[in-house]
């Protein structure tokens, strides 16, 4: 009787959503106050009171700029533009396709490239700063993943050559790694050549006569160069990523590998004996032929941090002897593209060791060089002057000198005799008497030299 009389009693248990009076007024006003409390102290501010739906749709309005720009407001902008890039893909599979050539397209035209380069720049500044507190091991995995979308063997590209997938990515990428340090960027060629199988790649074309993969080694000479080597910013940039390149390899293959980089190509095939069978008609096709093969040598003798003297005179001598010997004139042109100090340091190498037939050839081929490209002699007579000052015996310097002259003598009396103007080379006797006739010239200029000023 005492439970229930309490229980009646108790007033509570017959009003329990009973509410006290208040004024709607007093009410709108204190719900006013609470939301506006809310957005000031929300981190976007009002954009916070938005649903995240909402919140994308809206960001699907702005260009790729005004996304790179907002990323770096605030970190909770950088964190809704960096949801919005995972789950609304920024590059769409229909500019995927346009990069690659198939049988109905043409080539791009330039302005058309620099577009899509530009595009794939903003792109890449984009996921630059909007993974910019991820881990390296994370940012290179979505790296890989657009690498993946775009590779050509994973589209229907029928033109590797004027492609421009590759080109595009390789401007995505380095956009995405500026500024990264060298153990970052080891890391990141580390990651690509894993995910495209690039080394074994690499190291069938290497193990195997040249020629014989052609297909693999112009696939190899393209993503190298489009994807690692084209879009360096700086010297020591490329230095360093030729180094990345080259380094894991012997010095016999690095060689071979520099050739298939930079040495001459046609309609997508590398041309490897062509040094070993002809030589240049003109400047032009000598700059060509020569130019960025000496410039990447340059490149490596600058960045000394990778590379010493010694391995520059050895690469220079495997590259002169890959696939076979080159032909001497060939030689010198390349020599003269890489440099006086270059130059100086091989020729001193090779008299130091006796290599005297092959000096006094080079010598002479110097001199046709010069000749066909309108160069001074005095160049050549400064290279006779440090091999002679390199050697320490008078009989030895006497040999080379000598050596050198009958050199130009059986040159030319091998071009009298198997020289065809069927072949197209019939101003090779001009150019060889006349680099002997210009050579005398210098040389008596020097022997008489007092008698001459006097």
């Amino acid at each position: 009787m005492k439970r229930l009389r309490s229980s009646v009693m108790d007033i509570k248990a017959f009003l329990q959503c009973k509410k006290l009076r208040r004024s709607h007024r007093l009410e709108a006003k204190e719900n006013s106050g609470t939301q506006t409390e809310k957005m000031k102290l929300g981190s976007l501010g009002h954009f916070s009171v938005l649903p995240l739906e909402l919140k994308f749709f809206i960001l699907r309005y702005l260009t790729v700029e005004d996304l790179s720009i907002l990323t770096i407001t605030s970190k909770a902008m950088r964190n809704l533009i960096e949801g919005y890039r995972v789950l609304m893909p920024l590059i769409p599979s229909d500019l995927m396709k346009r990069l690659h050539i198939t049988k109905t397209s043409q080539a791009f035209p330039h302005d058309k490239q620099k577009a899509f380069l530009d595009t794939f720049y903003r792109l890449g500044l984009l996921t630059k700063r909007s993974t910019c507190l991820y881990a390296t091991r994370d940012r290179l995995k979505f790296v890989n993943e657009i690498l993946t979308k775009m590779m050509c063997n994973n589209s229907d590209c029928d033109n590797l050559t004027q492609c421009m997938s590759l080109a595009c990515f390789g401007k995505f990428l380095h956009t995405v790694i500026a500024g990264w340090d060298d153990s970052e960027c080891q890391r990141t060629y580390d990651a690509i050549a894993h995910h495209t199988c690039l080394l074994k790649n690499v190291k069938l074309v290497i193990n195997s006569k040249p020629g014989t993969h052609v297909q693999t080694e112009h696939e190899v000479r393209t993503f190298l160069r489009r994807v690692i080597l084209d879009h360096c910013q700086s010297i020591v940039d490329r230095a360093f990523w030729l180094g990345r390149i080259l380094k894991p390899w012997p010095m016999v293959h690095q060689a071979r590998i520099l050739f298939l980089l930079y040495g001459p190509e046609i309609n997508g095939e590398i041309q490897w004996y062509e040094f070993c069978v002809s030589t240049p008609v003109n400047p032009e096709q000598s700059a060509k032929h020569f130019g960025e093969l000496a410039n990447a040598v340059q490149i490596l003798h600058g960045y000394r941090r990778e590379w010493t003297e010694d391995d520059i005179i050895s690469i220079l001598d495997e590259l002169t002897n890959s696939p076979e010997e080159w032909m001497a004139e060939n030689v010198a042109h390349l020599f003269i593209l890489c440099g006086d100090v270059i130059t100086s340091k091989m020729l001193i190498s090779k008299a130091i060791n006796g290599r005297t037939v092959e000096l006094s050839t080079i010598t002479t081929s110097f001199c046709v060089v010069c000749v066909k490209n309108s160069f001074s002699l005095s160049y050549v007579l400064g290279m006779i002057h440090n091999i002679i000052g390199a050697m320490d015996k008078p009989k030895d310097r006497l040999h080379y000198l000598n050596s050198l002259m009958d050199m130009f003598r059986e040159l030319i009396l091998d071009l009298h005799e198997f020289s065809d103007q069927e072949d197209g080379r019939e101003n090779d006797m001009y150019y060889m008497v006349t680099a002997l006739s210009e050579f005398t010239k210098k040389i008596v200029v020097v022997a008489f030299k007092n008698m001459l000023t006097s």
